[in-house]
């Protein structure tokens, strides 16, 4: 998701390109001149593609959902996470070991290894193991474009979460949108207890709830214990990857390796690799350009992508109640990422 590196980018020395104090005076020279020209350029230029990497990665996380619905059609919920997690392992590894990537911060000076691992472990079983679990669950159970409205909440929570945890501010349009996104949560519903997607939806907020704590760690970890986006990204892949097959082996190992898997499930697959892999290099990306809050109002292409590619390509539809419960998350997302605030200014 987008937000998983978000908070760790911008806790690892993200430079927010502030701009010159107003009323200051810049130096004479002609040697001056050509780089104070030049900087508000080169600032724009880094904003417009730090906003194209952003949507970049929102779209390609947004798809992920419908390639799920296309990959559960040969694999079980946790044996596709589990296939997803440990190829994306794989690739990510491959791609730091080869120095693609900035290499991951030294441990700093009073913190133990085993304290920075342990906190590296928990987070990859929040952002990682149960969120892909949730998610695949979601999907299978509710369909990707409910899935997706429901699982995106963890922007919102977290917002709650680090109000309740780290006594984070909470505006009260924050808690507006919160209210707002619970509201479209049941008209998703359809306002039916007894509704077939009600126990998709109970995975979904699982995984959002998970991921949501996940991005709450995250900022209170990343600085402290020197956790690098990327390195974060690893630990998702490997207790996504771990942990499957851990259950998996002592519960239904035959599940592991689905018997003839359709020529479709496996491109979802694969895309589902890309997605991951290359949606957290686009979120890196994003962040060494634009500051977090404004990428993570690109978390808003998530369910859009997820729906239209859903009526494209798997004929879901909403019902019109559906459709007013997502856009009132739509609209909660909106106002706790403080998009509409900046709109107003």
């Amino acid at each position: 998701m987008t937000d998983s590196i978000l908070a760790a980018g911008d806790a690892n020395g993200h430079d927010d390109h502030h701009d010159p104090e107003p009323g200051s005076e810049p130096r004479s020279g002609a040697a001056t001149a050509e780089p104070l020209s030049a900087e508000p350029t080169h600032r724009a230029a880094d904003a417009r593609s730090g906003a194209l990497f952003a949507a970049g990665a929102a779209v390609l996380f947004g798809s992920a959902y419908v390639a799920t619905a296309f990959q559960l059609r040969s694999f079980s919920p946790l044996a596709g996470a589990f296939w997803r997690s440990l190829l994306a392992l794989i690739v990510l590894a491959g791609i730091l070991a080869v120095g693609a990537l900035p290499a991951a911060p030294a441990t700093p000076a009073g913190v133990s290894r085993v304290g920075r691992f342990v906190r590296l472990a928990i987070l990859g079983v929040f952002g990682g193991l149960v969120f892909l679990v949730g998610m695949n669950l979601a999907v299978g159970l509710a369909g990707a474009t409910i899935t997706s409205f429901v699982a995106g909440l963890y922007a919102i929570l977290a917002a709650v979460l680090g109000w309740l945890l780290l006594g984070e501010r909470l505006s009260r349009f924050a808690l507006a949108g919160f209210a707002l996104a619970l509201v479209g949560t049941a008209l998703l519903a359809e306002l039916d207890p007894g509704s077939p997607s009600v126990p998709g939806l109970v995975a979904g907020l699982v995984a959002a709830l998970s991921f949501a704590l996940y991005l709450v760690f995250t900022r209170r970890w990343s600085r402290r214990y020197g956790l690098a986006g990327p390195i974060i990204a690893l630990a998702n892949f490997a207790a996504g990857s771990a942990g499957l097959l851990g259950f998996l082996a002592v519960t239904n190992a035959t599940s592991i390796l689905p018997v003839a898997p359709a020529p479709g499930a496996l491109i979802a697959l694969a895309w589902l690799v890309l997605a991951s892999v290359v949606g957290q290099l686009f979120v890196i990306a994003s962040v060494r350009r634009i500051d977090a809050r404004r990428s993570s109002t690109f978390l808003l292409f998530n369910p859009i992508t997820a729906t239209i590619l859903s009526a494209l390509l798997l004929s879901e539809r909403l019902a019109p109640i559906q459709l007013a419960g997502g856009g009132l998350v739509l609209l909660g997302m909106a106002m706790s990422s403080g998009l509409l605030v900046r709109g107003r200014r």
